[in-house]
């Protein structure tokens, strides 16, 4: 029975505290550490480590390290807290050198060759990594594991990858035990009870916007069914979630799939409060999956909307128009569903006049909240390609690739010089919640919702 130590970067800080959606900022526990540590349950010893939760991050890691003993340290990382994770890692190796170390996410699957300079690194999994924990464990020959690239006297091996993707409806629950999941607090704007769990109930994504990686989970759809859904947020509540977030890329890509999740936690007469936080796309979604939502619990709804100017929309292959997206909006809001809108500054095609067509579409829709992102060609995706060609690209220092940044340009806009995004970065926030018609709408929906006291104290902590 080994002792595997699960950590997660202190990305959070970064990525939110320090720029102007700080009171929105997101406060979970680690999903892919959850889902990774899943495998073990019963099997290994697994404890997890939120370095969040810590401000000297350092100093906790390292003691840690001393008291639990872990066999082996396994932690993720996008592409912004890179950096951190391998500053992590190599701490680790410095305390005992005997520790294995196991890495993954989605910059060592769009870019391997991150990993080969980096010693400390035992072995770095390429793309799904579920199943790889399970067979290191197991003392399973590295060379017949697919996926990994790892160190072999001193000679980087690099497998062959994984040619098929997961059937996820065999993945065991993840493990949630092994965090305190007290600590965590979401803010009002994103949820109505804490602490908020997540639950992924599909992968991979049909659509091919340039702003995305399709990298890790693929371009084919692959979802739960219904009523293993259910019993996994049956168990999170049993866990002491008071409320559960969908965390997929489209949770109605499949919408009668998505219907019967809402059909089975009506039929187990299930009480939870859930959200589509991360967005759903506006072409598949009906009034009658609303309606079930909202009798099954869901309290708010997010959309992909991206821009407000159809060229833009065309150009970035979203696939959706402007009408589509106002009937969806206005249909979730005649279920009486909170709604949430994305969108992005500095998209490909994107000029002063489309930013200007963005900021007027917003307001003129019932939106709940709206969140402006600049743009980050992250790389994997066809945008970071299409702007590397054309020798656009400033930086690749990935520490700065947070979407909520201003001061550090990442890339040289064809239309736009980067000082403008950040203009029109800061006038979106400014013109759309310091619209009369929306402070109106706002305050109406905060008396109802008892929200009134939380609204005035985010303003105010709010940079505009």
């Amino acid at each position: 029975m080994a002792r595997i130590l699960f950590i997660h970067p202190p990305s959070r800080r970064r990525v939110y505290l320090n720029t102007n959606v700080k009171v929105g900022s997101p406060d979970y526990p680690d999903l892919t550490l959850a889902t990774l540590a899943g495998h073990l349950k019963g099997k290994h010893v697994s404890k997890a480590l939120d370095m969040e939760l810590f401000p000297d991050y350092q100093d906790k890691l390292i003691q840690t390290l001393n008291l639990f003993k872990p066999d082996v340290v396994v932690s993720s990382s996008k592409s912004a807290d890179f950096k951190v994770m391998i500053e992590i890692i190599k701490i680790v190796k410095r305390i005992d050198k005997n520790i294995q170390t196991v890495v993954g996410g989605v910059h060592i699957t769009t870019n391997p060759d991150v990993v080969r300079p980096i010693e400390e690194i035992d072995i770095a999994a390429v793309g799904e990594g579920d199943y790889i924990l399970p067979l290191i464990l197991n003392e399973t020959l590295l060379k017949n594991i697919q996926g990994i690239i790892y160190r072999e006297n001193g000679v980087i091996v690099e497998n062959e990858k994984r040619k098929e993707f997961l059937n996820i409806n065999k993945l065991p629950f993840p493990n949630w035990e092994m965090f305190d999941i007290s600590v965590y607090k979401n803010s009002r704007l994103s949820s109505r009870k804490n602490p908020v769990g997540l639950i992924e109930t599909s992968r991979g994504c049909a659509y091919q916007c340039n702003y995305c990686n399709k990298l890790t989970f693929g371009s084919r759809h692959r979802f739960k069914e219904p009523k293993r859904v259910v019993e996994e947020l049956e168990y999170l509540l049993r866990i002491g979630f008071k409320e559960v977030h969908i965390v997929d890329d489209s949770f109605t890509q499949n919408i009668d799939n998505a219907k019967k999740v809402c059909e089975e936690i009506l039929r187990k007469n299930l009480n939870v409060s859930w959200s589509l936080i991360n967005g759903v796309r506006v072409d598949f979604v009906d009034e009658e999956f609303f309606h079930l939502a909202k009798r099954a619990g869901c309290w708010q709804i997010a959309f992909g909307i991206e821009s407000g100017d159809q060229k833009v929309l065309d150009r970035i292959k979203k696939k959706i128009t402007l009408e589509k997206i106002s009937k969806a909006i206005h249909l979730a809001k005649k279920s009486k569903l909170d709604t949430f809108g994305f969108f992005m500054l500095g998209l490909s095609g994107e000029t002063r006049e489309s930013m200007e067509n963005t900021i007027k579409f917003a307001k003129s829709l019932p939106l709940d909240m709206a969140k402006f992102n600049i743009t980050i060609p992250y790389p994997g995706t066809p945008y970071y390609y299409e702007l590397k060609r054309k020798g656009l690209i400033l930086s690749e220092n990935y520490e700065d690739y947070i979407v909520h940044q201003t001061e550090k340009p990442i890339f040289k806009h064809e239309n736009l010089d980067w000082d403008e995004i950040k203009e029109y970065y800061y006038k979106a926030f400014r013109e759309y919640y310091l619209n009369v018609n929306y402070i109106f709408r706002r305050f109406k929906r905060s008396l109802f919702m008892g929200d009134l006291f939380y609204d005035l104290k985010y303003f105010l902590a709010s940079k505009w």
